[in-house]
């Protein structure tokens, strides 16, 4: 006896998993004696339930044995058999089980059952899902870190039936700012000093429902802080990567001065070697009018130290002490924090409802929609076919992707016009930060995907925005638990992070970088050959490019006095190769770079334009001029890990002058101390990382450079830290170029990832 069947025919809407293919989706019902689908119906809207669930049930023949039941590409086989329904006679039995579905929005259900070998029943339906219950209130908000203009909102975590999107702030009413689900905090700034201020918060999940009652909090800032005091001994000016400590000598009793940082020794010197005059000059003999200016560095940025002077008479009795606290400065971030929250939040969001694509706001103007992109909310869309992007992703090895839809048409279209990876341009502006977020740019790929399941929305996004995304959302990942984030490229090699035919398939040499088909006159932006050799090059390839690319860019905007030579551009391969290998930690002499790694190009200025020519240049000759270091050792150098704080070192029981005073290293080319020379010792590689003073079995390379260079370098550090969000004991590369130093280029940072490469720490004049 046959069982009625209940399907309806309607229109396609989602490529059929592999279980139903062949079937004519979404509701053909095939062999259906054995089974039988009762709920849901076709076309019918179900809501997930309290546990983010949906039910589904039916009717099985007693002869046929239930195989599984899919949502989309969720597959269970996890079922509950019992009596037949009222109506159904007693050669029949009930089935049902529950799921949470792979995403909101339209989903496939397709039922599988077997009566007997090669005799299979199949139904499919389309149904469409939804959230009602809204997110419970978030509690806890507080409000800290109060001061004139700024403070910092926090609040407890709130929960879900199916899942958190992130949490939504207003200050004083304001627009509204969205933080992901990983982030928990929001820092106010630009707040009127003294004066009553309220921030709310909501938590909004994945289907757009924000809970019922929002948190509130009120607090006051604080009164501006007074001016510096002009009568104080010790003056400080913060900068990002240190401060300038200044006092007045007093000759009565000043002959050497302790230095203390954080309680901690850090420095002893004569009076006369820091002395200046009036124009910022060595002062000689240093006078009562003369200044005392001391540079304490290199230090993180946003981070609070205390600073003490002991002032010593000729034999060594403190005669007096004086101290004073400050406050580094933070490094901008490349792209601004709500920037990337937002991207960040919408793009999970546009992930769980089953969206094909996201578009970051700021580039929404410059991408044409497919023929047919329906809106699931702004920035969210389905495209009328996505059933190649449905069957390829998440990405999964070496598939060649060899179909065409019109979610790969759209990347094609946003892609370089070489279809190489994305190479950051300069940014347009010397001011600011908005002209990143230049609709003209390029747009690059991330994918979302839900874990264990292959339920994937791709996010486009200006390069440094998916650069800074990518990270952000990693935080994310782990708090949702379910999401899975890569960021991925397009290209002739490369689409949707998945290795494509590659157009010239000759073989390489085995000499790396060197024998690519790439030179520094290509146009990298059209350039397409960048897989050769299965891609194994490629990460060596972007740090090449984007190298030269922002030499060129910076050298034309700022006229500057340099120009790649085939002599220049052949030691930049060599350094690449012999980077990518200390950074790999490899062990060999050249090896291709990593994924996911940060590069430091000096200059003859930081970033920011101010001068350390000689400190820049000292970079240069520690490490070859050019040529492969000697002794070859210190081609470890290349690739240094951070150490915050020159806690390698200090765990290995050195001072941070230790060139000064470890008798372990007299003689060494900065002893004897000049004095009033107005000259520092410099080291490289820097204090701040894990091959400090000898740690690398090397002892640093040592010089001495004006002491004016001090505070330039390390601002240029502390921000290429920050602004590249490279992580404590994280490795990076150093790659110093002569002629860029030569020419008194500025410095710059940038990250290498699978999409191509995103300038983190840019020349800004």
């Amino acid at each position: 006896m046959s069982l009625p069947s209940t399907s309806v025919a309607a229109e396609q809407v989602k490529l059929p998993p592999d279980r139903c293919a062949g079937m004519t989706p979404p509701s053909e019902d095939e062999n259906h004696a054995s089974i039988r689908l009762d709920q849901p119906q076709q076309g019918e809207e179900l809501a997930v339930d309290e546990q983010g669930k949906i039910d589904l049930a039916g009717v099985l023949h007693k002869h046929a044995r239930m195989i599984d039941v899919s949502v989309g590409d969720l597959v269970t086989t996890d079922f509950t058999l019992g009596p037949p329904p009222d109506g159904v006679s007693g050669w029949a039995s009930s089935w049902k089980t529950r799921v949470r579905p792979p995403e909101l929005g339209v989903n496939l259900v397709c039922s599988r059952a077997e009566r007997e070998p090669k005799r299979n029943a199949r139904i499919l339906r389309s149904v469409t899902v939804v959230d009602n219950i809204p997110p419970s209130n978030a509690t806890g908000l507080t409000v800290g870190d109060i001061t004139a203009t700024t403070a910092r909102a926090s609040w407890s975590a709130a929960t879900d039936n199916y899942g958190l999107a992130g949490y939504e702030i207003r200050v004083d009413g304001g627009t509204p700012i969205r933080t992901n689900v990983g982030t928990r905090s929001y820092a106010m700034t630009d707040l009127s000093p003294d004066a009553e201020h309220t921030v709310s918060m909501v938590a909004v999940d994945l289907a757009g429902n924000k809970s019922p009652a929002p948190a509130t909090a009120t607090f006051r800032t604080e009164k501006l802080p007074p001016e510096p005091d002009p009568d104080a001994e010790l003056k400080f000016a913060p900068e990002e990567g240190g401060a300038m400590a200044s006092w007045q000598p007093d000759l009565n009793g000043d002959v050497t001065y302790r230095a203390f940082l954080d309680g901690r020794l850090y420095d002893e010197f004569p009076l006369k070697e820091y002395c200046r005059d009036a124009d910022g000059n060595p002062a000689d003999p240093c006078t009562a009018e003369s200044v005392i200016t001391y540079p304490i560095e290199p230090l993180d940025a946003l981070t609070s130290h205390t600073f003490r002077i002991e002032a010593t008479r000729e034999d060594g009795t403190k005669w007096r002490d004086f101290s004073g606290e400050f406050t580094t400065s933070a490094a901008a971030p490349p792209v601004p924090e709500e920037v990337t929250q937002q991207v960040s939040s919408e793009g999970l969001q546009c992930a769980a409802q089953g969206g094909d694509f996201y578009i970051a706001e700021s580039v929404r103007s410059s991408v044409t929609l497919p023929a047919g992109t329906t809106q699931v909310f702004p920035g969210c869309y389905n495209a009328a076919d996505a059933s190649c992007v449905e069957k390829y992703l998440p990405p999964d090895g070496n598939k060649k992707l060899d179909c065409s839809d019109d979610v790969t048409k759209l990347l094609e279209s946003v892609a370089p016009p070489g279809r190489g990876p994305s190479i950051s341009s300069l940014s347009g502006s010397t001011g600011g930060m908005q002209a990143l977020f230049d609709p003209g740019n390029l747009v690059q790929p991330i994918t979302w995907c839900a874990q264990n399941t292959p339920t994937c929305t791709l996010l486009l996004a200006p390069p440094a925005v998916a650069a800074e995304t990518a990270a952000a959302s990693s935080i994310a990942a782990a708090v949702a638990g379910w999401v899975l984030v890569t960021i991925v490229g397009i290209g002739i090699g490369i689409v949707l992070g998945v290795l494509l035919a590659v157009l010239f398939p000759s073989p390489i040499a085995i000499g790396g970088l060197l024998e690519y088909p790439i030179h520094h006159y290509d146009n990298f932006d059209t350039y397409d050959d960048w897989y050769r050799d299965e891609g194994r090059w490629t990460h060596s390839l972007k740090v090449y490019a984007q190298t030269v690319k922002t030499t060129k860019e910076a050298a034309s905007r700022y006229n500057l006095p340099f120009a790649w030579t085939d002599t220049e551009d052949s030691a930049l391969r060599r350094a690449i190769d012999q980077a990518c290998a200390a950074q790999g930690q490899t062990g060999r002499s050249y090896s291709p770079c990593g994924d996911d790694l940060a590069v430091y190009v000096p200059g003859g200025k930081n970033y920011k334009f101010r001068p350390m020519q000689e400190t820049g240049t000292h970079i240069v000759e520690a490490m070859g001029n050019g040529s492969y270091p000697q002794p070859p050792q210190r081609s470890l150098w290349f690739g240094p890990g951070r150490s915050v704080g020159g806690q390698a070192a200090r765990n290995a029981g050195y001072q941070r002058n230790w060139f000064y005073t470890d008798p372990k290293f007299a003689g060494n080319a900065c002893l004897p101390r000049v004095i009033g020379s107005g000259k520092t010792c410099d080291e490289f590689p820097f204090w701040s990382t894990d091959q400090a003073v000898d740690l690398s079995g090397l002892t640093a390379s040592l010089k001495l450079v004006p002491t004016t260079e001090s505070l330039p370098q390390a601002q240029d550090i502390s921000s290429f830290h920050s602004k590249c969000k490279v992580q404590d004991k994280e490795r990076f590369i150093v790659l110093p170029i002569k002629p860029w130093v030569d020419a008194g280029a500025p410095s710059f940072g940038f990250r290498v990832n699978g999409g191509g490469a995103s300038l983190c720490m840019e020349p800004t004049l």
